[in-house]
């Protein structure tokens, strides 16, 4: 694609248009949309500089008007796949698959071999439930280009999910070699000190890295009992409001921030025999049924004062206590998995219940006009930080007969405490592959139910579903 102007206006459009694209490839996506929209005062019709504006917003997270500027690229350059490849990707964004299809038929009739437009073919199938179309397309573009690291990445998430451990793992190990934000997560990398893990038993520590979220890390952690069998004294890095909880958990092995590994003293002392991504434990733990046999939960132990002192605090002769959480601050799927405190209420209003906030975050106004104007109250424990404290929430969490809550950290950390759980899960495509949607159980978890909506952004049946449980539970809690 190149524009159509004139002079030396069209120099200076074209110097702009690339300064963009390197603050693109910087990460400094504000300034690239400043300087693109620059070089299209000059340039109008450039289609580069409408692709790199729609790349920048993108990144920002302005989906819609990305698509704006991606639709523009296709009126001015129709024969170029990568516009096509680019709307679609917006499209599937936006989670508009139908529109999405068409314009990847088009970029791979404009180029047959387009690994990219391959793999996102498979990912917008397998967000309309076509999984077995969606693996088709995967290995199209793999006997294309056998390293595109996004395909064999998109496959491994696509086997997860239909439960092939056997085969996910080897394709799951790609996305440390293409996504910086999937390997590095909510905590630090920490650089090479040792060779790779092959999960032979070893008297040497070795190091584990942290990746992905504070979900997936607990997760992941359901593996270290078997880490420990095997390599006992190794060190595990992790996001640092997990250190107390996980410390307490795994005697045999230590914890730390990755911000406190000094790579070069341990490469010159030789600390670790080798190293590995705590989610890489999966290929030797959790390849097949016996694996999963393995697990042990509780594997997470709450800090058992605590959660005595914290009991009774909370739990009345004659009452059950529920924990409930209702959020996620997730940026790209929290929407879809958060409901309001209004629409719990049926669940609320549950006869010989008393209610516990596990909710990160403020709740005090939605608390407060809940009971204001139904007269239903939710205790809050305001010494109890649930979002900075995760070991105070997990003996909060112990304290509890029962938890209610959607997919976030909650959910981990009272699954990996075997605490009863029923999980309220959203029906959007981009539902996250440990909590299968064949199933209303998680073999991660054992102690969890697993509610799913019918439609996605419905959330009464779940509701009616989970309140329906919750009279259950109590029913033979109390016989």
């Amino acid at each position: 694609m190149h524009a159509v102007v004139n002079g030396g206006k069209a120099a200076r459009a074209s110097a702009l248009v690339q300064q963009g694209l390197q603050l693109i490839l910087q990460g400094r996506y504000e300034e690239a949309l400043q300087v693109e929209e620059k070089a299209l005062g000059l340039a109008p019709k450039h289609p580069d500089a409408h692709s790199y504006r729609g790349s920048a917003l993108l990144q920002l997270g302005r989906i819609q008007e990305a698509l704006t500027s991606y639709e523009q690229v296709v009126r001015l350059a129709p024969n170029a796949a990568v516009a096509h490849y680019n709307r679609a990707n917006a499209l599937q964004r936006l989670r508009r698959y139908d529109e999405a299809l068409p314009s990847l038929k088009r970029a791979l009739r404009l180029q047959p071999r387009y690994t990219d437009a391959l793999s996102l073919t498979g990912i917008v199938l397998q967000a309309m439930g076509d999984t077995a179309s969606a693996l088709e397309h995967y290995d199209a573009a793999l006997r294309i280009n056998p390293n595109a690291a996004d395909a064999h990445y998109n496959k491994g998430l696509a086997l997860l999910t239909a439960g092939d451990f056997t085969h996910a793992w080897e394709h799951y190990e790609w996305r440390l070699r293409w996504d910086v934000t999937i390997r590095v997560g909510q905590s630090r990398s920490v650089d090479r000190v040792a060779p790779d893990w092959d999960g032979n038993p070893t008297t040497k520590p070795i190091l584990v890295i942290p990746e992905q979220g504070l979900g997936d890390q607990i997760l992941f952690a359901g593996m270290l009992s078997d880490l420990q069998a095997v390599a006992p004294g190794s060190t595990v890095c992790l996001e640092p409001r997990l250190i107390p909880l996980l410390a307490r958990s795994f005697e045999k092995l230590n914890f730390s921030s990755p911000y406190d590994i000094d790579a070069e003293q341990c490469i010159k002392d030789g600390t670790f025999s080798a190293q590995t991504h705590i989610g890489s434990l999966g290929k030797y733990f959790r390849a097949d049924a016996a694996g999963f046999s393995r697990i042990n939960t509780p594997y997470l132990k709450a800090d058992p004062f605590k959660a005595h002192q914290l009991r009774n605090r909370i739990a009345k002769q004659g009452r059950i206590v529920c924990g409930i959480s209702w959020r996620s601050k997730n940026a790209e799927i929290g929407a879809d998995k958060s409901l309001s405190l209004q629409a719990l209420i049926p669940i609320l209003s549950a006869e010989g219940v008393d209610f516990v906030d596990l909710q990160y975050g403020d709740t005090s106004e939605e608390r407060q006009s809940l009971r204001q104007t139904h007269g239903i109250h939710i205790q809050h424990l305001d010494d109890i930080d649930n979002k900075n404290d995760l070991d105070s929430l997990a003996a909060l969490i112990s304290a509890c007969d029962i938890v209610i809550t959607i997919s976030n950290v909650t959910a981990h950390i009272a699954g990996a405490l075997g605490k009863p759980t029923l999980v309220m899960l959203s029906n959007s495509p981009s539902s996250l592959w440990y909590w299968p949607r064949n199933r209303i159980d998680s073999s991660w978890y054992p102690s969890t139910v697993l509610i799913r909506q019918n439609q996605l952004g419905n959330w009464s049946e779940v509701v009616s579903s989970a309140t329906s449980a919750l009279a259950e539970f109590r029913r033979l809690y109390t016989t």
